[in-house]
This record gives C-alpha cells, structure tokens and sequence, in this order.
C-alpha cells in the first residue's frame, strides 16, 4: 500500500514538474516578444528624433514661427504684408474654408479669369470690417494718386530733354567765358584788375601773367576777395541754383586759402604758395597772385564742391552750364516750374489720401487685393485640410504644394500686370527644414510610457518565473526523496524473499 501511494505521489510531483516547465518556456517566449515590442518602441523613437518640419524665420534662421497657412496667406508682420500664395502644380491657389466662399464670387468653377474688380468693395468690407465707403474713396483717391504721378512722370521726363537741350557742355577755357569780357583767356592780354594806376597786371619773369594787389597785407587780402567776388557774380548768372552754392563756396574756399598763401608770400611762388612779394620787375614791393594758378585752384574747388562736370571721349573735363537768355532755357525753366507745381499737388493729394485709411487698414487691402488677384488671374482649388499644419508641411514637403510669390510689373504698353514666381517651400529664403521638436516630444513621451509598460511585464514575468523555478527546485527536490524511499523498500521487500 505505501509503494502505491509513494508511486501516485511520484506522478503527481512529475505532472506538476512538466507543467512549470512549460510555463516557464511560454513566459521566456513573452520575455522575447517583449525584447521585440522595446526594439520597434526604440526604432520609432529614433526615427522621431530625425524628423524634419518646415519653419519660417525672418531673421535668417536665428529663430522660427510654424510654416502654417496662416502665417502665409493672412496678412501680418511674419509675411510682411505680402502673400505667399500656396498653389497646387496646376498653379491654382489652395484657398481653406474661410477664403472659399469669396473666391467663389470671383470664379465660381474655380477656373482662371475671374472678375475680381466687380466684389472688390464686398470682399474687402467684409474681410477688413471698413466700410465700403471708405474703401472706394480710397480705391479713387489711389486712382488720382497713380494719374499725378504719372503726370510727374511725364514731366521728369520732359525736363530732362529740355534740359539737355538748354545746357552747354565746355572745355575750362570755353567754361571761363562766363567769367565776363575781360576773363575769356587765361593769359590775360588785358587789364584784369584795375584798382589804381599802380596796381595792375603784368607778366612776370617766368612769363606768367599776375595780379598786383599792393603793398599792404589787409588791402591786398580785400582786393583778391574782391574780385573773386566779382568773378563769382558773372559765373552765377549763368549756373543753375545747385551749381551757384557750388561755386560760391567755391570762392569762398580760395579767397580763405589764398589769404593764408599771402600772409607767408616770403616764401617762393609756385604751385603750392600761389602767391609773392615781388622784389623785382614792375611790380617791385608788391603782393602779386598768379592768374593761371588761382584760376586753377578756383575750378578744383568748384569740382570739389559738387560743381556738375562730365567728361568728353579724350578724358577731359568739361563743365556744364546754360545760356539764360535763351529761348531753350526758358522753356527748360517754364517746364521745371510746372512739374514743382505737379509734386506739391501730389504732395497735398498724398495728404488727403493718408487721412482716408491707416496704414494698417492700406496694408490688409494691399494684400487681400494681390491674393485675389492671383485668385482671379490662375484660379483657385478648395482643400480644408490645409489649416492643418501638419498636413500643410508634408503636402510642401513632398512638392505636392507649392509656394508662389507676384510683383508689379509694368508691360511696353504701359499696363500693369502681376508676375508670378513658383518655387518648392524648401527653395525660399524664409524657409527652413528643421527637427520637428513637436514630433520628438511626443516621441519621448510615448517612448518613456511604452518601456515602463513593458518594462512592468518584464518585471511580472521575471517575478512569475522565479517563483516557478523555486517551486520547480522544491518538486525535484520530493521527487528525489520519493525515489529514495521507493528504492529502499524496493530493495528492502525484495531483499527478505531473496
């Protein structure tokens, strides 16, 4: 009876044993199937740390904004006020639920050709919130403004040809005859100055002709200013009024070099003292200036100061002025009056249009009248996604969208039109592909929640199997005991029938 039960006993303890060791082999099979979970978990987080988004920047990347329809199609400081329209590869602009009914008004099939000036006034009101009143005063204040300034135009135009028709282009020795009569030639054959019987010109030594100021210092310095001054008077008259404030400062520039030259005329006359205490000759015991040095002089500061000159095909300078007695120069002038008289009108009518719009209400209306424009012009395809940023980037980031930008242009007939540049959003200055700090975020978020739940199973897992090897230790442990006990009565009933 007791081998029997010892032998129950056995069968059970077996059965359990064999039972742990399938648990154990199924657990160490979730222990793989949980190494497998934590690879794909690090995999997709991984691959979230190498996604990429699009941003806009307007400082060259130092920092970014989200690259969201708004951000290009609304009208703010980010766009600058000006539309970066989202165009499909048809060219039509990709406009959301909120622009969808206005363009409508303009194409209602959304097909190129709309007619945006019929709901201009409606589309405007109803997206800016001014009045309708308001904006076509403006739309006509704008009319007149862009008439006045292409009347200013016209005119510029004209005063340039007649200008060029009235000035006169000379040599230095041409350009002297408007110093008068007596100043035609640099050498001076006649008496240039004639302050007394004494003072006179003369030829010097070396063959140069030269003014006699006199004996004293302070008189001489006066009778040079005086006939610089003289000089200046004749030249003037025929000069237009930014060349006579050239050439007066001109003057006033020599007389204060050359009455530093006199007060150190001891020293030897020449290119850089100009002047002399004449010792000998005609002029013995005089203060003499040479003609063609100070005259020389005279015309450097002339340039200097801004004095109009130009150049002929040798290289030599030739300066410009006008005859104003004469019938070109009149008219020259008759037209330069009229268009002062058309840019003070602009001026004014450029007053009376500020007070009619902010510049923040001139700017919604700038944009919203080149948007729809383009709208009218390319037509336009609803997608109600693209508020979605998200969707938005990846639809630029696979070239499926585009961003589109236009400029005023002006046609050989004169017409206005708009010009359209379409590009990939990564070709754009203000774009720039960046990590998607978002998207790591949630990465790391999920990341960190996926290991601790897996990491929890593990830890059951490892817990559940432990104990199944304990328990597996204890079975083998009584089943050892147990064929133990078996052998010895084995051994023992058999050994007393031996």
């Amino acid at each position: 009876m007791g081998m029997a039960a010892s032998q129950v006993r056995l069968l059970q303890l077996t059965s359990r044993k064999n039972a742990i060791g399938w648990q154990l082999q199924d657990l160490s099979l979730q222990k793989t199937a949980l190494s497998r979970d934590m690879q794909k978990v690090t995999r997709n987080y991984q691959n979230a740390l190498n996604t990429k988004t699009l941003k806009w920047s307007n400082n060259g990347g130092a920092s970014y904004v989200d690259l969201s329809y708004a951000n290009l199609m609304r009208p703010s400081s980010s766009n600058q006020n000006s539309p970066y329209l989202i165009t499909n590869s048809a060219g039509k602009v990709v406009v959301d639920s909120k622009y969808q009914k206005y363009a409508e008004m303009i194409s209602p099939d959304g097909n190129a050709g709309g007619d945006w000036d019929s709901v201009r006034t409606e589309v405007l009101s109803s997206l800016t919130g001014i009045s309708a009143e308001k904006i076509d005063s403006a739309a006509t204040s704008s009319s007149g403004l862009d008439t006045a300034a292409d009347n200013i135009n016209a005119l510029m135009e004209e005063v340039d040809r007649l200008q060029a028709k009235a000035e006169i282009s000379g040599t230095e020795t041409e350009f002297l005859g408007c110093f008068g009569s007596s100043w035609q030639s640099v050498s001076m054959a006649t008496t240039l100055y004639n302050a007394s019987t004494v003072q006179n010109d003369y030829e010097d030594a070396n063959g140069e002709r030269c003014w006699v100021l006199g004996t004293d210092l302070n008189s001489s310095k006066s009778q040079l200013a005086s006939m610089i001054n003289q000089m200046s008077s004749s030249v003037c008259a025929y000069l237009p009024d930014e060349d006579i404030e050239a050439f007066q400062e001109a003057c006033e520039t020599t007389i204060n070099n050359y009455n530093t030259y006199l007060e150190t005329s001891g020293e030897q006359c020449g290119d850089t003292c100009q002047t002399s205490w004449d010792t000998s000759g005609a002029a013995s015991g005089h203060y003499v200036v040479n003609i063609n040095l100070l005259i020389t002089e005279l015309l450097r500061n002339y340039r200097n100061a801004g004095g109009t000159t130009d150049s002929n095909s040798r290289g030599d300078t030739v300066y410009c002025w006008y005859d104003k007695n004469s019938q070109a120069y009149q008219d020259y002038i008759a037209k330069l009056e009229e268009l002062e008289a058309a840019k003070e009108e602009y001026s004014s009518a450029v007053d009376t249009d500020n007070q009619i719009l902010t510049a923040e209400e001139e700017n919604s209306i700038k944009f919203y009248d080149q948007m729809f424009s383009a709208i009218a012009d390319n037509g336009w395809t609803a997608d109600c996604q693209v508020e979605d940023n998200d969707y938005l980037n990846n639809m630029l980031q696979n070239n499926q969208y585009y961003i589109t930008t236009m400029s005023s242009e002006v046609n050989s007939e004169g017409e206005e039109y708009f010009d359209y540049n379409t590009d990939i959003a990564s070709n754009f200055d203000n774009v720039f592909s960046v990590n998607d700090s978002d998207a790591q975020n949630e990465a790391l978020v999920e990341y960190e929640y996926q290991k601790s739940v897996i990491n929890e199973k593990e830890s059951r897992i490892d817990t559940r199997m432990q104990n199944l090897q304990t328990e597996q230790s204890a079975i083998n442990e009584m089943i050892k005991g147990i064929e133990t006990v078996r052998n010895d009565n084995t051994e023992r009933t058999f050994g007393i029938f031996a």
